[in-house]
């Protein structure tokens, strides 16, 4: 793959990832629209509990589904399940009534869901360099944003909406089929020689980080949704009227969030997003005992950018070092619909009671459980993995020729990309396991197996030891 600013890679994830936002975005905007025909305002957000519920097992389910859809084949459900949705679009525009409507909502987002989980993990699959994983993140939601943002004021016809979604799905679902064969057959390769030789604690570090990550993304969504619900209870009462300008903030905070968040390979991302999170709170005091508005609609657009980009990115990059990574690249996501549908009457309710004092106490609390949560999540990714045990290797020297000289002979012989000699000179000098060289080397585990399944076939050899020992062996004729 290209190093290029624009690779075809880099160009799929973010407008993949991005019309991902929109359509889920976007299809959500409708829905509450169509829902407002047929029900009060309370029905409405009751329906959108549901939606966010389905969306939820969507993104559960796709790890189950990956057996269905290999059997059957990408293409078949690729189109099968655009079809399905863009139907469900159609019968929610005609808002016929309130059980129509829920029920192609529910269908929707399931397979919104699915989709969604789908285009995280096949993100972290043909990445090329995992340390730009949060810009990638960034700019793609900021674009998803975006393209909302122009629909919502370009478009006022529901039947033309429905159709720019329907459009959107299309196009989605083939870049989805492209990141698919980008990353041969859409899983991650593993071969027999190159999988980790882990201890067993490590496996159970990673349980713990994951479950940790989740309770802190939990937490940090109870209080991003109170102060949305502060923000929209001011808007809701006429006080203020938010607009849709302020909606671009989120696309300018998620820009800065892939930018921040990426610097020394992601080693300041969780102190940012406490920062962040502990400022969001602060708000949501300063909204209750009457202070700016302004300054809490501010906040509020930009911290939400940080944590959506946090929450996406951390679960991606926690994927590579699980046992199920289709599940753990999609869970942030998750996570977050999930706590947003059972912290949403609970933070109103406590907004309600306009205590400042019982919103602090409740944001300490919550903020040492953050630090908890955050702190076990750091210490349990540090857990040493075991150096891999690789078989003895014959090694013989060729006569006449340097180190040197035999290597650039070897890769012109055998028409070796720049990349692919860098990765093979790393596995003739390292002695490290597979998830140790990846991360030399600032890319993805997959990505490396990409790069030794090129260099086994273009060598005729079936395994990383296989390569180390024909290198050794050959000789230029």
């Amino acid at each position: 793959m290209t190093k290029n600013l624009f690779s075809e890679s880099k160009l799929l994830i973010v407008f993949s990832m991005a019309l991902f936002n929109f359509i889920f975005l976007g299809t959500e905007y409708l829905y509450d629209n169509m829902m407002a025909y047929v029900t009060d305002a309370q029905g409405v957000v009751v329906a959108q509990s549901y939606i966010l519920g389905a969306s939820v097992l969507g993104f559960l389910l796709f790890p189950v589904l990956t057996k269905q859809i290999k059997s059957k084949g990408w293409n078949f459900w690729g189109f099968a399940i655009t079809v399905v949705v863009v139907i469900c679009i159609f019968v929610i525009q005609q808002h016929m009534s309130w059980e129509t409507i829920l029920v192609a909502g529910l269908i929707a987002f399931c397979l919104m869901g699915v989709g969604g989980s789908a285009v995280c993990f096949l993100t972290t699959q043909i990445i090329e360099d995992k340390r730009h994983l949060a810009k990638h993140v960034g700019v793609a939601y900021a674009f998803g944003i975006f393209l909302q943002f122009l629909n919502n004021n370009l478009v006022k016809n529901d039947m033309v909406e429905s159709i720019v979604i329907s459009i959107s799905c299309a196009v989605f679902v083939v870049l989805l089929l492209k990141m698919k064969e980008e990353n041969d057959c859409g899983e991650e390769i593993e071969r027999e020689d190159c999988k980790e030789k882990t201890k067993e604690a490590t496996l159970t570090n990673s349980t713990i980080a994951g479950m940790s990550l989740i309770l802190c993304v939990l937490l940090m969504t109870c209080i991003f949704s109170t102060l949305d619900n502060a923000v929209t209870l001011v808007h809701a009462a006429g006080s203020a009227d938010i607009g849709q300008w302020p909606r671009l903030l989120l696309a300018v905070s998620g820009l800065f969030a892939g930018v921040l968040y990426d610097l020394k390979n992601r080693k300041f991302m969780n102190l940012i997003m406490y920062v962040v999170t502990l400022l969001s709170t602060s708000c949501v005091v300063l909204i209750q005992m009457g202070g700016s508005f302004v300054v809490g609609l501010l906040v509020f657009y930009m911290s939400a950018g940080f944590f959506v980009v946090f929450f996406t990115t951390s679960f991606m990059d926690l994927s590579y070092s699980t046992k199920i990574p289709t599940l753990w690249a999609g869970l942030g996501r998750a996570a977050n619909n999930l706590c947003a549908i059972l912290t949403g009457t609970i933070s109103t309710m406590l907004l309600a009671t306009g205590n400042g004092m019982v919103i602090m106490i409740v944001a300490l609390l919550m903020f040492a459980a953050i630090s908890i949560c955050i702190a076990i999540y750091e210490l349990q990714l540090k857990a040493p993995l075991e150096k891999d045990k690789d078989e003895n290797i014959t090694i013989i020297q060729n006569d006449g020729m340097n180190p040197e000289e035999k290597f650039e002979a070897f890769s012109e012989n055998f028409l070796l990309t720049d990349r692919e000699q860098e990765v093979l000179k790393v596995l003739l000098d390292s002695d490290e396991n597979v998830q140790e060289i990846a991360e030399q080397l600032a890319i993805s585990r997959a990505a490396l197996y990409r790069h030794i399944a090129s260099l086994n076939e273009k060598t005729n050899t079936k395994s990383r030891i296989g390569i180390l020992q024909f290198y050794y062996n050959w000789k230029l004729n």
